[in-house]
């Protein structure tokens, strides 16, 4: 509306001197070419400010804009996570009742399968990887959402009271050596620990054993998505 307005102005004023009779070099003539060029400008430059969106008349262009504490900020926690990929959720029903909430093809639906398994034997290469544990990066503190799991297998332990179980940790071959099998003995200590603060009967849990890189897989320069498969916390079957 106010360029609108401009432009009426402006051709009623150039209607108006245009009736009136100029001389050669008259200072109306040149009056009313300023005039024209000014008014010209203007609405050019008003035309360009409603353009680009700079010109909003009745608001600011803070009403267009996310203050700090608006916009959104992705979380900074990291975690090491230990197994595969996480498939459909299961229910996992033990000898006394008790239903596990689980994950098909992960630890305690593997476990259950196997102690129900009257061929299956126990030994020192019989080992069940955790498959939703984690831990906070490069540090042996189990993160809150993996007391689940632990529960879960301490549950395992309370069903079938001959069972009897080693907690292994392992890294991958990135980093050094000596720190890697440090913080593996850490972390397999630290589930031990979970384990037998909740479990009724410590002669269940033989023992925990960090192994570092030895037994990783994938290279150090393998893409992580290999590499991850080589850092986890494992359960060894002793007696069943």
């Amino acid at each position: 509306m106010f360029v609108a307005l401009v432009f009426i102005l402006a051709d009623s004023k150039t209607t108006s001197m245009s009736r009136q009779h100029f001389d050669e070099g008259s200072p109306r003539k040149y009056t009313l070419t300023v005039f024209l060029s000014f008014v010209a400008i203007f609405c050019f430059v008003m035309l360009m400010k409603l353009w680009q969106g700079d010109f909003m008349p009745g608001a600011t262009n803070d009403e267009n804009e996310l203050t700090a504490a608006e916009v959104p900020h992705a979380s900074t926690e990291v975690t090491d996570v230990s197994g595969p990929p996480k498939e459909e959720s299961i229910k996992v029903v033990l000898p006394n009742g008790t239903e596990l909430n689980a994950f098909k093809g992960g630890i305690e639906d593997k476990l259950v399968a196997y102690l129900n398994d009257s061929t299956s034997k126990a030994g020192k290469d019989v080992w069940f990887d955790f498959d939703n544990l984690n831990f906070k990066l490069n540090s042996a503190e189990i993160t809150e959402d993996s007391y689940a799991q632990i529960q879960n297998i301490e549950a395992i332990l309370k069903a079938y009271p001959k069972l009897k179980i080693k907690i292994g940790g392992y890294t991958d071959k990135t980093g050094d050596s000596a720190a890697n099998m440090k913080l593996s003995q850490e972390r397999a200590a630290a589930v031990f620990d979970a384990l037998k603060k909740i479990n009724g009967n410590p002669e269940q849990l033989t023992g925990a054993e960090g192994y570092g890189s030895q037994f990783a897989k994938a290279s150090a320069e393998a893409p992580d998505e290999e590499r991850m498969k080589d850092r986890r916390i494992s359960l060894g079957i002793r007696a069943k």
